[in-house]
Parts: C-alpha cells; structure tokens; sequence
C-alpha cells in the first residue's frame, strides 16, 4: 500500500491558474480542444541539410551537417520519371521561397502512398533531387543512431507495434472522493465521514451495485462485497471512470486513520474533496499523507436562492510540486450544475492524471515498461 501515514514537514502542493469566468459560457458538450502546435517545416538546401524552424523563412535555416551524396537522386531524367509516378497525379505539399541564399527552392512532399510512404524532392537552380528517408531522420533527430538501425520486414512487426501501443492506452481511471463537513479541514476528518453526499455523486456519475458488476472495478470487490456494496461509475468519452467513494467503503469506527477507506482513496492519483459548506474553511492540504495523492480537486456546493440543492460548483485545483498547469487550461472557476460542467470537470481530472504521470513517482515507471515493451517486439520480430 503506498501509503505514508506521516503527514508532510511542508507545502507539497500547489493550485492551478482557473478563470473568473463561470461555465455559463459552455454551449452544449463541452469537447476538448487542445491547441494544436504550430506548423514545423524542414527546409532543405542544395547540400542537403535540414533543419527544423517554426514558422520562419528558409533563409533563415541554420546550417547543418550535409547529407550524403549518395542518397541524392543525381540523374535527371530519372528525377523526372520519379515526379511523374509518384508525385504528378497525387495529392502533394508544395513548399516554395522565391528568395532565399540558395536562390529560388521548391520543395514537394507525397505522403499519398498507400503503403505509407513518404517522398521529398527538393527542385533547386542547381538540381532536382529526391532524399532518403534516413537521411532526413539523421538531420531532424541527431540523437537516434541511424548506424544502429537496420531495415526489417517481418510482417509480424506492424500488428505487434499496434499490440504494443494498445496496451499502454489507459482508458480506465479511478478517482477518490470524501466529504467534508462544515468546520472540517482535514484529511481523516473527510475519509471518518459516512454521511452521504448524492446529490454530488449522481451529478459525477451513477450508483451502481458491485456485486455482479462487469465493468472496469478499480480494485473493489464485486463477488463477495468485502469492499462495500455499492459505488459511483460512469462511461465517458470512451472512458470508464469509477470513483472510491469514502461513504461506500468499509468503515471502521474505532479506526481514526480509516486503513481500509485509505487503500482505495490513498493510491488515487486525483482525489476529489467535496465541502459540505461554501465557507471560508480552507482544507488543509498539509494532511494529505499519501504519496500517491497528486492532483486534489476542492469543490464547493453553490446553493440555490430557492431550494437546498446546489445549482452550482466552486472548484479549485491542487497539484504536487513538479506537476505543469494542463488542458483545458481556461478551467473556470465555478461550474454550473449541468452535463456540460461535468463533462469539463471529467476532462480536467483526466488531463490532470495524464499530466501526473509525468512526475517523478511515475516516470521512471512507465519508461521502464514501455522500454521492456519494445524490446520484446523487436526480439520477437528480429
């Protein structure tokens, strides 16, 4: 169990940047729209050398190391016949400088081909040429030793790289939720409370009953409810999320650390605390004692003018030291009580465990795999 019963010697947290704004703003699902990097072109020249620039002219390409001449296409008819095959009928990039210190420069890209591959001429005042795929690799990412590579054409290697890539596609989450009362500000205070908060748990998914559940399980039992008997889950985005509710799991009365209630909620990356009262109680994140506790979303219930129910949400996000601001990154500040707001709130905790896995306590982890990963494919395909 990783989890560390001492509390922090100091602040391991620290809350992200939201907006002013309200989730009014949201018409209809909200959908993520992760900004796009900019465009990057490798400008080639005469010798050959590549280089990657962001929106600037090829003029302004810094010099490279040449490629080797052998990898240029010298013949010119050849040229010709190659332009006229592969790139003529077929939907290509154009990339043109009028001016540049080699003069006049097209260059064209095909990456039509059905067997995926991709084919560059560089038409200058001085050639036509056509270059190697590994020499281009060699320009754009020095690091890689292309004198190590070495071509394979096992049919089994395609499917096994796609096998490779499924099985690190995380589309399961588990997100610890508990509840504090009005006064409280600590961490065991909220995992001791067997109030029920429904209201919230029906907003962020659904209750199901574990015993015969088939879906994704995050570690509860749901043969012999050992685990409690009921729990919160919801399908989003292809995504199958199930919360570790505190009030649904086993509860100890003469147990103030709440061991069992600890072993779901203590080795969630995202935490979510619920504050019974939109007061100016500030939890005390200090009383996180779990290492694995990297991301502790802090909501608060707006309540309505009219009835007991909460229209809307007060949210605020802290992450562990180390951790980068992540998408959406205009996150507002409250979110209406509405499917839309959800939806955010989903993506935000996502986002926030994907950028979590970056950390130290998990990086070195998952490198480790998906170098044992891809050693075995290329074993098996060598």
């Amino acid at each position: 169990m990783n989890v560390n019963p001492k509390l922090p010697q100091q602040h391991d947290f620290k809350f992200l940047p939201s907006t002013t704004r309200s989730s009014h703003y949201l018409h209809g699902p909200y959908q993520s729209s992760h900004p796009r990097p900019s465009s990057t072109v490798y400008p080639l020249n005469p010798s050959g050398s590549a280089s990657p620039t962001t929106a600037t002219p090829l003029t302004d390409a810094p010099s490279k190391p040449t490629l080797d001449r052998c990898t240029l296409l010298q013949d010119r008819e050849c040229d010709l016949v190659f332009y006229q095959t592969h790139f003529r009928e077929q939907f290509h990039y154009n990339y043109v400088a009028a001016t540049s210190a080699q003069g006049p420069i097209v260059v064209s890209i095909a990456t039509g081909d059905p067997k995926g591959v991709i084919r560059i001429l560089v038409r200058t005042t001085q050639r036509l040429f056509g270059i190697s795929p590994l020499s281009i690799l060699g320009q754009i990412c020095p690091a890689i030793p292309l004198q190590s590579l070495t071509s394979c054409t096992d049919p089994r290697l395609a499917p096994e790289l796609e096998r490779m890539e499924e099985r690190q596609i995380i589309r399961c989450y588990k997100f610890g939720v508990y509840q504090l009362l009005p006064g409280q500000t600590l961490e065991h205070q909220g995992l001791a409370n067997a109030y029920d908060f429904l209201e919230f748990l029906q907003w962020l998914g659904e209750p199901i009953k574990l015993n015969g559940w088939k879906g994704y399980r995050a570690g509860l039992d749901t043969v012999g409810d050992t685990t409690g008997e009921t729990s919160v889950f919801t399908h989003w985005n292809a995504y199958q999320i199930m919360f570790h509710c505190a009030p649904y799991l086993p509860f100890n009365p003469s147990d103030t650390q709440q061991v069992e209630r600890r072993r779901f909620i203590g080795n969630d990356i995202v935490v979510i605390v619920f504050k019974e009262s939109d007061d100016e109680e500030q939890f005390d994140l200090d009383s996180v004692g779990s290492r694995q506790n990297h991301i502790i979303c802090i909501v608060r219930p707006i309540p309505s003018a009219t009835n007991s129910g909460a229209v809307a949400y007060r949210v605020a996000i802290a992450v562990k030291n180390g951790i980068r601001n992540f998408a959406p990154l205009d996150f507002p500040v409250v979110l209406q009580r509405d499917d839309a707001s959800r939806d955010l709130l989903l993506l935000k905790l996502i986002s926030g465990e994907r950028a979590a896995y970056r950390a130290k306590a998990f990086a070195t982890q998952l490198l480790r795999t998906r170098e044992s990963l891809l050693r075995d494919v290329i074993e098996s395909c060598s």
